[in-house]
């Protein structure tokens, strides 16, 4: 072809847009990388749209059916699944077919789903960049119905443990359930590695961990009650995060010690200033392969490592969003011989004359002479 001769990128875009109808969901990804002109068309309003499916759930049953069967044959693939349904009418068979439908195709080659249950959004995702995949939401066109509500995340999630047995990730958001049994389908997912856990308020201990995971390797519950640790056999895991809403720190270590005493990342975030940190660290010889402790949200006298063992073996210390008394806490060298880093991530320092304020790097200049093996930092990615 000679200079003046027509050029792909010289095709007017509608044709562009059918051209590129013809590659699957995946190609076209990569194909959105090829040029900002390729881009552009790819993530315009107009193309996107062709791969965001609309299904209205209020339909007659014999609709609903024909709906299910339509989708089953059909091999498109889409970005995004919209459900919309008024929640306070029944939730019948069809509707829930149709949901547990795209809830399958949804998680086929998925192996990292975040599902929030505030708004009842599942999405395909690389969970440790947050990068978001393709998505089902379902929407409720009138007023929301409680009990119908609880009803459907928990169909949600067992459709999620039934079609998705492979998963590796998994992020259930806002749960805002007190259900003890809610969870229990997760059993089924004996390849999860890593599981992600907000807003889940059981308040009765089981007599056994009722959910099994024999692979999971990193487990967080964020904003959940203490009898929340309870529920997991976890008997892999290397990385323990929980923020827990209790006011009680040697009740939520209890709980803690009681299940999970083998990793060897610990992360505490508590809410209440008057945690007492000092018993934390008392509890620390519970954990025997322990090597970094992340520590939030609470207040730190100068002695708060007086009930620390001088045999722990901890290398890395992290202080988030914590009230200390002073830099130079007492046994520091003594306590923590082993440490290699230190950090205080958005801390405050008391000072005698006008009160607390944020850790600078001056604050931090003494701890680096006394702690020449440490690296003392201010912020931790």
């Amino acid at each position: 072809m000679g200079e003046d001769d027509l050029n792909f990128n010289d095709l007017p875009f509608e044709l562009m847009c059918e051209i590129l109808d013809y590659l699957p969901l995946r190609d076209i990804k990569n194909a959105s990388t090829v040029c900002r002109r390729w881009n552009a068309i790819i993530f315009s309003e107009v193309y996107i749209h062709r791969f965001r499916l609309q299904l209205n759930l209020d339909y007659a049953l014999p609709v609903l059916k024909q709906m299910a069967q339509l989708l089953e044959a059909s091999d498109r693939e889409y970005y995004s699944v919209v459900l919309r349904a008024n929640l306070g009418s029944p939730l019948t068979d069809a509707r829930l077919q149709i949901v547990k439908l795209m809830i399958r195709l949804l998680a086929h080659r998925s192996e990292s789903l975040y599902f929030n249950m505030a708004d009842f959004r599942i999405e395909s995702c690389v969970s440790e960049r947050l990068l978001r995949g393709r998505k089902l939401q379902v929407i409720d066109t009138r007023a929301k119905y409680l009990p119908l509500g609880m009803g459907l995340k928990e169909s949600m999630l067992g459709a999620i443990c039934e079609y998705a047995v492979d998963l590796v990730d998994l992020v259930i958001a806002e749960m805002n359930i007190n259900n003890p049994k809610a969870l229990v389908p997760l059993s089924s997912l004996k390849r999860l590695k890593l599981l992600l856990i907000s807003d889940y308020y059981p308040y009765v201990k089981p007599p056994e961990p009722p959910i099994d995971l024999p692979s999971l390797e990193n487990l967080s519950l964020i904003k959940v009650t203490d009898e929340s640790c309870h529920y997991f056999r976890v008997d892999n895991l290397k990385r323990f995060f929980i923020h827990s809403t209790g006011t009680d720190a040697p009740r939520t270590m209890d709980f803690i010690t009681q299940n999970i005493t083998r990793v060897s990342r610990l992360c505490l975030h508590f809410t209440a200033r008057s945690i007492q940190a000092e018993v934390i660290f008392g509890w620390l010889d519970r954990f025997p392969n322990l090597l970094a402790l992340e520590l939030a949200g609470v207040a730190l006298p100068v002695d708060v490592l007086k009930h620390l063992s001088p045999v722990n073996r901890l290398q890395k210390l992290i202080f988030v969003s914590c009230h200390l008394e002073s830099m130079l806490l007492d046994e520091l060298e003594a306590k923590l011989a082993h440490l290699r880093l230190l950090c205080f991530d958005g801390c405050s320092l008391f000072h005698k004359q006008s009160g607390f304020h944020p850790v600078h790097y001056d604050d931090i200049e003494e701890l680096r002479h006394i702690l020449p093996y440490c690296r003392v930092m201010l912020d931790y990615d």
